[in-house]
């Protein structure tokens, strides 16, 4: 019921926050509004602080006589999963609701675990190890020293899922990252930097038993966080 009563504050009061690249021109309309730092948010008692994917700081904004508050970096605070269909203009609250132009709801990695992550040595929910930008992230892949830990990671898909969404970001330098499939076949080569944050990566991995997420090349000190709480399969 609590969960509820959240959504519906959501998706009555807060805004996603989307660039204006993502709606067709003709929805928007201009409007004058303020950036409000004097306005606090607490959760259960506790002052808390909105942040971006990046880590940044968002403000709530007052428009004739509203505020408004970045209902993504709201949802993180509160545990409720934010995404935004760019096919449909839809923003979807709550993880039990599938993107409209999907045939079912998004997993985590996190949560399907063993079925689809096995082992690896770069898993770790160490606190320590799974905090980028200020956000814990609770469960990750943490890729820190090639000789201990390889330079890549697998993930079981089986031919069952249709699309995986990965989340990357590398902190200290720059890396080279390939994503095969079992027949080592490159779905797709991704170059990050630590300057570009946390990278969302989409692999159509319908024909795939399983594929391969491997550093092709890094900077020396580099590391490579993957939050698993926010990568996701989807059927």
């Amino acid at each position: 019921m609590r969960k509820k009563v959240l959504y519906g504050l959501l998706a009555g009061t807060l805004t996603l926050g989307i660039g204006t690249g993502a709606m067709a021109s003709s929805a928007l309309e201009p409007i004058k509004a303020y950036l409000n730092s004097k306005i606090s948010l607490k959760l259960n008692g506790t002052v808390v602080t909105p942040k971006d994917a990046n880590g940044k700081t968002v403000l709530p904004i007052t428009y004739n006589g509203t505020t408004y508050l970045p209902v993504r970096a709201v949802g993180d605070l509160m545990d409720i999963d934010i995404r935004y269909d760019s096919a449909t203009s839809s923003v979807l609250i709550g993880g039990n609701q599938g993107s409209p132009s999907e045939t079912s709801s998004p997993l985590s990695l996190s949560s399907l675990g063993a079925s689809v992550l096995g082992t690896s040595a770069w898993h770790t929910k160490d606190s320590s190890d799974t905090v980028y930008k200020g956000k814990d992230y609770k469960d990750v892949y943490l890729h820190t020293n090639s000789a201990k830990q390889g330079n890549s990671f697998q993930i079981m898909t089986g031919k069952k899922y249709a699309k995986l969404h990965l989340e990357l970001a590398v902190t200290g330098g720059a890396q080279e990252i390939v994503i095969m499939d079992h027949n080592n076949s490159t779905l797709k080569k991704v170059s990050l930097t630590a300057e570009d944050g946390l990278v969302g990566v989409d692999v159509d991995v319908s024909a795939a038993d399983f594929i391969f997420v491997e550093i092709v090349d890094e900077g020396p000190g580099t590391s490579l966080f993957v939050p698993l709480t926010s990568s996701y399969l989807t059927k």
